[in-house]
């Protein structure tokens, strides 16, 4: 379940809409801090209804935190405009020539990895109900995770209790690789996970999954939180990741059966 499509054509086609999407790709903002960035030219109250338009399209989150609200980008309705406009072959030559561009374009200068924090905020509408969602997330995960080290040839594993195991198992006698290890689990509400899923060097990952049944569905909420040597391309492809994974993937698995490994 994603928003109508003209929900989101009409957040997009504001080009002060569209600003505000850049400034939160890489990370959220409070209200405070992006009405800063358009004065003295928009008020706050036009930003805060351009945002409030963004917010009913779900291409933004918000979160409170104490007396601020902070926007999150939300991609998910973005990856199903693209599932729906561009074809698979138009997919794989555009993402070819965008990826041309970049690197023709690119600098060639290496950039190290720095210290930081990095926290992605994606929510995505399934039509069932929590408790089938979240049977879906955690027992049935290796029909909808599509990002392990040896996919699709192993099979991947989510124990759904409190230091339960999240990994992925290369085959008998050939190994196994860890994600992340499970530090709070309340079946159908919330699911919290500690690890490095998949990334390398001093980095450490807390992702917490929140289900609430809303209508005739359930609203899956994703916080992701990085913190270590990240760079500008972990950030883009963890974000582009869990969109894919979630808005996609798990979505067609609950919603019409589809495993992945069957594509």
């Amino acid at each position: 379940m994603v928003p109508d499509d003209a929900l989101i054509w009409k957040a997009l086609a504001d080009s002060t809409r569209r600003q505000l999407l850049d400034m939160l790709r890489n990370e959220g903002q409070t209200t405070g801090a992006l009405c800063v960035q358009f004065a003295p030219q928009l008020s706050r109250f036009a930003i805060m209804k351009h945002l409030q338009v963004l917010e009913e399209a779900q291409l933004v989150l918000v979160r409170q935190r104490g007396r601020e609200k902070w926007h999150y980008l939300n991609a998910v309705p973005l990856r199903h405009i693209y599932e729906r406009w561009v074809g698979q072959f138009a997919s794989h030559w555009a993402t070819s020539l965008v990826q041309l561009k970049r690197t023709a374009e690119q600098p060639q200068v290496e950039e190290k990895p720095i210290m930081e924090t990095v926290q992605i905020e994606q929510e995505v509408m399934i039509a069932a109900e929590p408790e089938r969602v979240f049977e879906a997330m955690t027992d049935g995960v290796n029909s909808w995770w599509a990002h392990g080290f040896q996919s699709p040839h192993s099979t991947v594993h989510l124990e759904p209790q409190a230091g339960g195991r999240f990994y992925e198992d290369f085959g008998t006698g050939r190994g196994s690789a860890y994600f992340a290890t499970v530090t709070y689990c309340d079946r159908g509400k919330k699911l919290c996970l500690m690890g490095p899923m998949g990334m390398s060097g001093p980095v450490v990952g807390t992702m917490t999954f929140d289900l609430e049944p809303d209508g005739s569905g359930t609203r899956v909420r994703l916080s992701h939180q990085i913190m270590g040597a990240v760079d500008e391309e972990i950030r883009h492809g963890y974000t582009s990741g869990w969109q894919e994974l979630l808005g996609e993937h798990l979505r067609r698995f609950v919603e019409e059966g589809k495993n992945f490994r069957d594509a």
